[in-house]
Parts: structure tokens; sequence; C-alpha cells
């Protein structure tokens, strides 16, 4: 009986720190509605995310720029298709199965594009279609710019 209510005690308490912390607006992992201001853009389904400085901080966003394929990775009639390369951790899959990267377009400000992979390289995505050679994408924070684009609670 002790065991049984120390355990309702303890899960108690817990339920409410995590209440504690979304009646703040935030939780680990997540931002508050002051980090995300989302824009529609006209005549897509997409949206321009634009952080705060402390949104971007607290979501610890990594860019790296779109690479030429390296000649050493072409050989195979996959690898030849390839234009251009990401690091894999660039590339994430929606819930169709469709392939994107998120683009920096400015300072702060981050739109979803479409790729298409040939093949995965190590740590590198081979791509057929995608951003242009040079241009910054995110490799480290998209899953929580695509919540703030999509409105999941707590990401926004």
């Amino acid at each position: 009986m002790q065991r049984n209510s120390s355990l309702a005690a303890l899960l108690l308490a817990l339920a409410l720190g995590a209440g504690a912390c979304a009646a703040q607006g935030e939780s680990l992992g997540e931002a508050s509605n002051s980090s995300f201001h989302v824009v529609p853009i006209a005549g897509t389904s997409l949206s321009r995310v634009i952080l705060s400085p402390a949104g971007f901080s607290r979501v610890g966003i990594v860019v790296a720029p779109v690479r030429p394929v390296a000649s050493t990775a072409a050989g195979t009639t996959a690898r030849s298709r390839a234009t251009t390369q990401v690091p894999t951790s660039a590339v994430w899959y929606d819930a169709d199965g469709r392939t994107w990267v998120y683009v920096q377009v400015g300072r702060l400000q981050f739109v979803r594009a479409r790729v298409d992979v040939v093949t995965y390289d190590g740590k590198l995505a081979l791509l057929s279609r995608g951003p242009a050679a040079g241009t910054p994408v995110v490799k480290v924070g998209a899953a929580e710019l695509y919540g703030a684009e999509q409105g999941v609670p707590g990401e926004q």
C-alpha cells in the first residue's frame, strides 16, 4: 500500500511540473509563440518561417551549403544522375514520403524546398533536384521548423 501511495505522489508531482511548463507556454524542446512567425507564401502550400533571435537560439538551427557532387561520388548510374549534395541530416520525409530540405532565405527566415534524392552516400544525400549549389540548407532543426509551419502545438 505504501508503495502505491509513493508512486501516486510521484506521478502527481510530475504532472504538476509538466502543467507548470505548459502554463508558461514552453516545455523541454519546444519554443513559445514569440519564437516563430509563420507567413503563408501566396499561391503555394508553403510558408516562410521567421524565427526570433531567441527562437533561433532555442531551436539550435545549423545550416550547411548545398554543394556540387564531388567527382569521386560519380560512377554508378544512380550517382551520375546527381548534381548536388547536402548533409543527410538536412533531408527529411513528410507523411506522404516526399523529400524536403529547409532553405535559409534571409536572416532567421526559412522556406521548405522539395528535393529528389538519388542515393545516400555515407553522411551525404546526393540530389538530382533541389536548391542550387551554395544555397544554405538547415541540417539541424528542420523538424522544429516544420512543426511551426504546420501549426503543431508547442512548436508555433
